[in-house]
């Protein structure tokens, strides 16, 4: 808080530089600090009216700066302050912080000067009676007669001037922005206000849509004149809440700044207080739950209409606040303050984009505007607009700034950046660029998922849709129900996308949620119940997960598992792109892409098949078993339905090609280079494939046949630089011979099974 002058501080000071200068004294003593405050009229009027002779303690402190002959020095040109000095003013300033005050007063000096009990100052105060405890109760009591009478005009500045701050005066210097697009809601305060009783208005909207700044806009007009005739002349003050409770030391100081500066408007006349967060009036000021608040000490003077009243607080608080004090409530009238459109934000950016400019030395391009407006509408959720669009702009513009980039054009390319690292979404998806990660997606996931090509293609072709801007507005940018039997890369395939999307992983294993209740720990627990509305856990681990990582995939592993009730959840989440929790808090997934993977139908295959060649399952099974489990509404909002099928012969030499492939990467390091024969890789997939478990059993398989072996003769022959070939013997075991090679650590892989990749 900075500190205001004093004019008392400052004459009683330069009275006592004057006095020790006539004296022609080397050093500023305590005792001249204190000569200057009893030749004070103000103070000196209250030592009177305590009872002190103020004339006969004038006469003794004079007589003993007199007679300090050892201060003399004739050409000294200013007194220095000694340290008692510093200390006493130290003092004084200290008291003020601890109080919240922003002003230092005689008083203050007067206490300090009490404090220095080693000093004559503080001698002559007590020969004379003024004590600190019995003349602070009388100044305290001066103060308190003094707040009931009502100030004069020059009195009300003061006061207003000390607890409040001056908008039409701040809008004189040109402080604020201007106003734009908000013309019915100012329209609507004005009329408000012409009322003659409860001329009041409360803004109700979402953080960030402007409601201060609808008032700082009020300020302009008045100052303008741009207002109705009974506006004219009008002043415009706010009032801090919390800084009149930070200054209040003692019971009762708060109950006497408010009815100062409640009568101090009142005596000005033609003047509007605002209120920012107006919530915090319910029990601001109440002392152990008593009723008297702010809010019951101000009905009086809004419901007569000698106080004009503007307040503004979001929906949540109004819902909590106002709409249970009833009594409160009627004496304002409701004015909401929606988010402005995408053309109205835009204007607002135009007329700010000058001062921006001026600010960070930069040139904004009309282009830079509207992307902000855009981006931040698509990506950026859990703010409004104008705040977040300008936040956007704003922050582009710092980075240059910080960069020393003068004159730098802020373009779309910037705001891209911004964006991405505000939302976590890749830069190239936000260009809607053909990007090389996705150039290269279905090459780079049917390398490494075998066999699905199929069901890759289907999933692919509906995220390219959505990747160019075609999809559906307002809803995930894909959603999918993938089914099949277990091993087949349901699972593998999410983390493949994960991988080349640049896109989190959020996994949530549904076998975790098999019971009604344990639904709460998605989305928190509901009112009422142990848990609710505890930070991220009382939101729900979904709510917390999807609010930190906007952009992700969302895999709800084996999703039959769940509770049916589970269900229910996706109704919102994958028709609107966004889910409530327990407490309120809503997060959008309209940048995720949500996956439920399931075994639907295992049970029947494992009955109907025999082999590799045969289909999963009878004709149409797959699909009485998904509507078993989902409701119609949720099936009708999954955007695709992939069956993955059984692997077949090939698919599964690709997958001990993966494994094999793994253990010659690990080899690279020590020289060595591994060769499978045909028989070996033909062994570890007949072996190593179970119909009912997929593909799983292929890395076990491979550990065993392949890397514990290996494992064994490395560590005890201390190969190194090498050639090692496996092969069957007669009896179907694994041999494994040595030949000594050069170094082939940049050498590429040696398997030759090219002729088994999928086609």
């Amino acid at each position: 808080m900075p500190m205001h002058h004093n004019p008392d501080i400052d004459q009683v000071l330069l009275d006592a530089i004057e006095i020790a200068k006539k004296k022609h004294h080397e050093y500023l003593l305590v005792e001249h600090v204190l000569l200057g405050m009893i030749r004070l009229p103000s103070f000196k009027n209250t030592m009177e009216q305590f009872g002190t002779n103020v004339d006969m303690l004038d006469t003794e402190v004079e007589a003993y700066i007199d007679s300090l002959a050892g201060l003399v020095k004739p050409d000294n040109p200013a007194p220095k302050r000694t340290q008692a000095v510093e200390r006493i003013f130290n003092r004084g300033f200290t008291s003020v912080l601890l109080t919240g005050r922003d002003q230092l007063t005689v008083a203050d000096l007067y206490l300090a000067i009490m404090s220095e009990t080693n000093s004559h100052a503080h001698y002559f105060l007590m020969k004379y009676g003024v004590t600190q405890s019995s003349f602070y109760e009388f100044c305290d009591a001066n103060h308190r007669n003094s707040s009931k009478r009502k100030p004069t005009k020059n009195d009300a500045d003061q006061i207003l001037e000390e607890y409040c701050i001056n908008m039409t005066q701040l809008a004189k210097e040109g402080k604020y922005e201007p106003l734009i697009g908000r013309d019915d809601e100012l329209e609507d305060m004005t009329h408000i206000l012409a009322k003659k009783f409860k001329s009041n208005v409360l803004m109700v909207g979402d953080a960030g849509v402007g409601k201060t700044a609808i008032v700082e806009g009020l300020a302009q007009q008045l100052v303008e004149g741009d207002v109705p005739d009974f506006l004219l002349n009008y002043e415009l003050w706010s009032v801090e809440i919390g800084s009149l409770l930070a200054g209040s030391k003692y019971r009762g100081d708060f109950e006497d700044k408010l009815k100062k500066i409640i009568s101090a408007l009142s005596t000005k006349k033609n003047c509007i207080l605002f209120i920012d967060e107006a919530h915090v009036m319910r029990g601001a000021g109440s002392n152990n739950g008593s009723g008297l608040d702010f809010a019951n000490m101000i009905k009086p003077a809004i419901t007569s209409g000698d106080l004009k009243l503007i307040a503004n607080t979001t929906w949540e608080e109004y819902y909590e606040s106002f709409e249970k004090d009833h009594a409160l409530m009627r004496r304002f009238y409701r004015v909401v303050i929606d988010e402005p459109d995408h053309e109205t934000t835009k204007k607002i950016l135009k007329g700010l984009s000058p001062r921006l400019e001026a600010f960070h030395s930069v040139k904004i391009a009309d282009e830079a505007i509207a992307e902000a407006v855009k981006m931040s509408a698509r990506y950026m959720f859990e703010k409004k607009n104008p705040d977040k669009s300008i936040d956007l702009l704003d922050a582009a513009c710092a980075k240059q700034r910080a960069n020393n980039n003068k004159n730098a054009v802020i373009d779309s390319d910037l705001i891209h950046e911004q964006v991405a690292k505000i939302a976590k979404v890749p830069l190239d998806r936000l260009k809607n660029e053909r990007s090389t990660q996705l150039a290269l997606l279905d090459s780079t996931i049917k390398e490494k998922l075998f066999g699905q090509d199929e069901a890759v293609q289907s999933v692919l072709d509906n995220l390219y849709v959505s990747f160019s801007g075609l999809g559906a507005h307002g809803k995930p940018t894909g959603s999918f129900l993938f089914i099949g039997p277990s091993g087949v890369g349901k699972t593998e395939l999410c983390k493949l996308l994960a991988t080349s999307l640049d896109m989190p992983l959020l996994r949530y294993d549904m076998s975790a949620y098999q019971e009604k209740h344990t639904i709460s720990s998605l989305i928190g627990s509901p009112p009422g119940y142990v848990g609710f509305g505890e930070g991220n856990v009382g939101g729900g681990r979904l709510i917390s997960d999807l609010s930190k990582n906007p952009y992700s995939i969302l895999l709800f592993d084996e999703i039959d598992k769940a509770h049916p009730d589970l269900s229910s959840l996706f109704l919102q989440l994958l028709d609107e792109g966004e889910i409530t929790g327990s407490n309120g808090k809503t997060v959008s997934a309209q940048n995720c892409i949500v996956v439920m993977t399931s075994n639907f139908g295992a049970q029947a295959a494992e009955q109907n098949q025999i082999g590799f060649s045969k289909s999963f399952l009878k004709e149409g099974e797959e699909l009485k078993a998904v509507k078993e489990f989902f409701k119609p509404e949720v099936r009708n909002r999954i955007d695709l339905i992939v069956q993955f099928k059984r692997l077949d012969p090939i698919a599964v030499k690709s997958v001990v090609l993966k494994f094999v492939n793994e253990v010659v990467d690990t080899l690279k390091a020590r020289g060595i280079k591994l060769h499978l024969g045909e028989d070996v890789i033909d062994l570890i997939a007949e072996t190593g494939m179970d119909p009912k478990l997929g593909a799983r059993p292929v890395g076990r398989k491979v550990s065993e046949l392949i890397r514990k072996p290996l494992a064994k003769k490395i560590l005890f022959e201390d190969l190194n630089n090498c050639k090692i070939t496996a092969s069957l013997d007669s009896s179907k075991t694994i041999v494994f011979s040595t030949d000594v090679v050069k170094a082939v650590v940049d050498e590429p892989r040696y398997i030759e099974l090219d002729q088994f990749k999928p086609r």
